[in-house]
């Protein structure tokens, strides 16, 4: 292995997010009941959150790219292509604490 550190991590990351394409489907249905209220459809929110929850698969197979920069020795973004899909978390969390506060 070129770089061992790296390549242990690149694979625990890349285990974790296709195991969590198991459940993905099932999530995905459960996305339609966010319109479920009368004035749901009013809220941005919703649009945003179940756009990125489709999303999800897209950014799974970007992060599966990170192997391209592990065999050109570009380690660092392999790390940062690897952990790609944490962008797609945070941006559900943070559409989460935006409409705690405020409703759009």
């Amino acid at each position: 292995m070129k770089n061992a550190k790296v390549a242990y991590s690149l694979f625990f990351f890349n285990a974790v997010y296709l195991i969590t394409l198991l459940g993905y489907p099932v999530v995905l249905m459960l996305c339609v009941f966010m319109f479920d209220a009368p004035t749901s459809h009013d809220y941005v929110s919703n649009y945003i959150t179940v756009y990125i929850m489709a999303s999800y698969p897209v950014a799974v197979l970007l992060s599966l790219s990170c192997w391209f920069f592990y065999h050109v020795r570009k380690f660092k973004w392999a790390l940062v292509i690897g952990n790609l899909l944490l962008f797609w978390v945070a941006a559900i969390i943070l559409v989460g604490i935006a409409s705690s506060f405020v409703s759009f």
